[in-house]
């Protein structure tokens, strides 16, 4: 069926090829020295301009014509005109993006590009930099091609001050996912976890993606609700001619591959496309009430009966042998003009399939306290668990954007993007308790998570007045799914001494926490996001142009909740087992009835809190104005007004606190922004600017966060419980930059950053339950830091050289939060966090008034080392990414703070084109070739580091074949 459809696109590709047999000159057109397009310029035959065209509003401009030998001039008002000679052939698309100096500077001679975008190279983005109102860093798809990296979150942390948590969670100047915020093509859409604030960056691969950047300051026509970043992902545009993109490629992990000890959740028939098949889904109603057996009615004991028997019988891990992973995409793309010449149309398709196995064979969860005995600075444990878990998780993503371009002043754009993911878990773990009720428990749990975003964004840009007005829009509905259906947990007691002559036994005992459980979770979210922006551009009397630009967003935003709790108890004299079976209690016979009065039986314990409903309106407006004040002076400033509004329908498990579609947030704010740009220098060859900005900008709980509900872990045995007390943060940011651009693609530049926070949210554990943890307000809290960057040719060390590059950048931050003005509840009292840890201080510990903030940390490092060498097809890239030891969870008395460790991640790419026109391309990567793990330790005074989780995920190595259709 696959290969059907493949080659369907193919046929179809070559159909599209054949519709004309003219030759076609496109490009993009931008001032030499800032790197701004240039609108309505003038590209035309030389002797004949009746043979011509026009630049559209972005730049861009197509010219079709007869095959023949033709001089091309290009003109545009205060520019010298350009002329360049083509030998134009029949059928064929010559890419010519040409850069315009003014009357007064020296030309310099420009070439055909080949197929490179004007928007998705280095040099381009660094053009992008350059004029940008305010401070931002970022990366490019061809930057991405070179470091091999395969989807958005192994990208982003190579940028400047940018860290990811688990591969997925996007961290900027060592501020955490609550602070900063993702928008897919200028548009928010909704994430795949409840547990975050934005979206998973691993669901985007690369290949769709033509630029991602990362906003580090503020401006009005922006979203306020951000401050350590807001990353932006800009999907491919339609190209500039036709494209066909084919690629595979399979991946070998050390530790997983072929592995025949890996553990798999049986899989349904549609788990190989993020699916499940209805195998999993719950088979009773919600408001199922079960039967209790001893109440002796016939009916009700047959009821019972086949209700339990109704659960899939399914509980144990299944090994098996685990597959290399596989990874496909496929893309096709073209621009048609139509013959009179006021209609353009484009469009591209691009899929992408990653199926990836993931084994951990010493997997770790651990609970420790600080001893009552402050004498002793060592922890004990509270709870150690141990064992293997196996992961499968498929991905695949579609897009689909067309635009059409009216008159060149008019563009109209769909884009139409889905993503689907489904993860397998299965583990097998040893569970030691050693405060209350000392056993030793065996666990094994199964868990089959299916999420997805469904996004459409339909948006228009339009020139106005003769390129006095520019207006856009945008309107953005998304829908996205949880899933867990069927979450399933057997914890048997293990006893016996082989040693000694008595063998192992397990047995369910409640009383030590033993448990047959079984949990379904289904979140849903519906997000409509509208904005309408305007911009007026005038001349002042010096000439200069000046910006006044305004407008309206609104997000509305509405989630459903629902999570249904099965537990399972076996009636009889004996339930021991002789081995470890999960199975044995849901085959038929052992399956309870009123004729043996033994066996297993189900009963719902449905948990008010974690049924809820809840939605979120903010509406917004702006105003701005980019005021040049000298020719190399400029000043950005505008205020934004953001009204949010928080609704939440819910209530406590004893039913004793409930909200009804009750308001648990209502905010109206200001928040004033002003960005300084000094150019130092601007020149064709190097540009210097200092920048500086100040702004107010703001972070919002999550609907999780301001809930009542409580969510439970059950391969981790962790729970996480809500506040629907917590209040927004209010965040002061204060930003300086001095930057270098220089070279072909060489920067320099430095940064300072300064935060004052109001009531950061931090998540907190319990004071007398490790396990559970909960997000609470922390009173105030500074953030300072400082970041470099380097992107320099070698070419300067010897010219042979010229061939290498060679790139770092550098964030060092400092945080701090003053303990005295964080409050927690215990009891029924307010007690200061300083006070609690001065209660629970070691002896010699002197308690200060600061520690870090939550989420923190200190620096980040990114560095590579890469090899072009055109005329030979080949690309190298050897990478380097760490951060440094971060806050994770806050102890609160007796419980330590947990941090999480630093993680050495050094990979390697090559790549070599090959065959006619160099169509094919194949890649060798290695990946974490250090084989450092994922580790979170408890930290405390004079004491050793304990583990909190740890889990190591090898090397992996990747091989892909790559052919592109020219």
């Amino acid at each position: 069926m696959i290969t059907r459809i493949f080659n369907l696109f193919f046929l179809i590709t070559l159909g599209i090829s054949t519709y004309s047999q003219k030759a076609i000159i496109r490009g993009q057109i931008t001032d030499k020295t800032n790197g701004e397009t240039l609108p309505f310029a003038n590209i035309y035959v030389k002797g004949d301009m009746s043979k011509g065209t026009t630049s559209d509003l972005d730049g861009n401009y197509s010219l079709k014509l007869d095959a023949d030998t033709y001089t091309i001039v290009y003109s545009f008002t205060s520019y010298a005109n350009l002329e360049k000679e083509y030998v134009l052939e029949a059928g064929k698309t010559y890419i010519e993006n040409v850069q315009m100096g003014t009357s007064n500077e020296v030309l310099v001679e420009f070439t055909v590009t080949a197929e490179k975008k004007a928007s998705n190279t280095m040099a381009a983005f660094d053009r992008e930099k350059m004029k940008a109102t305010n401070m931002v860093d970022g990366t490019s798809s061809e930057q991405m091609k070179k470091t091999g990296d395969g989807d958005a979150g192994e990208v982003i942390k190579r940028v400047t001050g940018v860290s990811v948590e688990g591969g997925k969670y996007v961290y900027v100047r060592g501020l955490g996912d609550r602070y900063t915020k993702t928008i897919l093509n200028g548009m928010v859409i909704p994430g795949l976890d409840p547990d975050r604030n934005t979206i998973q960056m691993d669901i985007f691969p690369t290949n769709l993606i033509d630029n991602i950047t990362v906003y580090k300051t503020f401006t009005p026509n922006l979203p306020g609700d951000y401050t350590g970043g807001l990353v932006n992902i800009i999907t491919k545009d339609f190209p500039s001619k036709k494209t066909l993109t084919f690629t595979g490629g399979f991946g070998y992990n050390t530790l997983t591959t072929f592995n025949p000890d890996f553990l798999l959740y049986n899989k349904g028939k549609f788990d190989f496309l993020g699916f499940d098949d209805g195998s999993r889904t719950m088979p009773v109603s919600p408001t199922t009430s079960f039967p209790d057996p001893t109440t002796g009615d016939s009916d009700e004991a047959a009821r019972l009966t086949k209700l339990t028997k109704a659960f899939n019988p399914q509980m144990a891990v299944s090994p098996s042998t685990a597959l290399m992973n596989q990874s496909y995409s496929f893309g096709i793309g073209n621009q048609i003009n139509s013959e009179k010449k006021d209609l353009d149309y484009g469009y591209n398709l691009y899929l992408n399939y990653q199926n990836n196995y993931q084994f951990y064979d010493d997997v770790k969860y651990n609970a420790f306290r600080k001893d009552p005995i402050t004498e002793n600075t060592e922890f004990f444990p509270d709870r150690k668990s141990s064992g293997q878990l196996g992961q499968q998780n498929v991905i695949w993503s579609a897009l689909l954007g067309q635009s059409i371009k009216i008159n060149k002043l008019h563009k109209i754009s769909l884009n139409l993007f889905h993503t689907q993911n489904g993860q397998s878990q299965a583990a097998v773990l040893t569970e030691q308790n050693f405060e209350t009720n000392p056993a030793t428990l065996v666990k094994q749990s199964l868990q089959y998570t299916q999420r997805s975003v469904s996004n459409l964004n339909l948006s228009g840009k339009h020139t106005l007045k003769k390129n006095k007005w520019n207006a856009n829009w945008s309107i953005a509905p998304s829908y996205s799914t949880i899933k867990d259906p069927d979450i399933r947990s057997t914890i048997l007691e293990k006893e016996g001494d082989p040693e000694n002559g008595i063998p192992y036994t397990y047995g369910l005992n409640p009383s030590v926490g033993s448990e047959i459980r079984r949990i379904y979770r289904d979140l849903s979210e519906y997000n409509i996001n509208s904005k309408v922006d305007f911009e007026y551009s005038f001349k002042k009397k010096d000439s200069l142009e000046s910006k006044i630009m305004f407008g309206i967003a609104e997000t509305f935003k509405s989630r459903s909740y629902r999570i249904y709790d099965f537990f399972f108890d076996v009636e009889g004299s004996n339930t021991d087992l002789d081995e470890f079976n999960p199975d044995y209690f849901f085959y038929d016979e052992n399956i309870w009835s009123k004729d043996t009065d033994e066996g297993t039986y189900g009963h719902g314990e449905i948990e008010k809190a974690n049924t809820y409903d809840a939605t979120q309106t903010v509406f917004a407006a702006y105003v701005m104005n980019e005021l040049p004040v000298t020719e190399k002076f400029k000043a950005v400033y505008g205020v934004r007004a953001e009204k949010v509004l928080n609704k939440y329908t819910g209530e406590n498990n004893s039913g004793t606190i409930k909200f009804n579609n009750s308001t648990v947030l209502d905010e109206l704010n200001f928040l004033p922004a002003v960005n300084l740009v000094y150019a130092l220098k601007d020149s064709i060859l190097e540009t210097m600017n200092i920048r500086a900005s100040y702004a107010q900008t703001l972070a919002r709980p999550s609907f999780r966060e301001k809930s009542i509900a409580q969510i439970y872990d059950p391969i981790q045995g962790r729970r996480y419980n809500g506040n629907i007390d917590l209040l927004q943060t209010t965040i002061h940011n204060m930003d300086l930059r001095w930057e270098y651009f220089y070279g072909r693609t060489e920067v320099l530049s430095v940064s300072a950053f300064y935060k004052k926070f109001y009531n950061p949210i931090e998540i907190v554990s319990f004071d007398v339950a490790p396990n559970e943890v909960k997000p609470t307000n922390a009173g105030e809290a500074d953030v300072y830091g400082i970041e470099l960057e380097v992107r320099k040719r070698l070419g300067w060390i010897e010219k042979d050289y010229n061939k290498f590059y060679v790139g770092a950048n550098f964030t060092y931050v400092k945080s701090q939060i003053d303990m005295n003005k964080v409050f927690i509840n215990k009891g029924t009292t307010l007690v200061s966090e300083k006070e609690i840890r001065q209660a629970n201080a070691r002896d010699g510990e002197v308690i200060g008034d600061y520690r870090p903030m939550f989420g923190q940390s200190p620096y980040l490092v990114n560095a590579f080392l890469s090899f072009s060498q055109d005329s030979l097809g080949i690309d190298a890239n050897l990478s380097y990414n760490v951060q440094g030891k971060r806050l994770a969870v806050i102890g609160i008395g007796a419980i330590p703070d947990v941090y999480e460790q630093p993680f050495h991640s050094l990979n390697f790419k090559i790549s070599k084109k090959f065959g006619k026109d160099n169509q094919w391309k194949g890649s060798l990567t290695a990946q974490n070739i250090l084989n450092y793990a994922q580790r979170r330790f408890y930290e405390g005074y004079q004491a050793e580091s304990q583990v909190y989780d740890y889990l190591l995920q090898g090397r992996t190595i990747s091989a892909s074949i790559t052919y592109t259709l020219k």
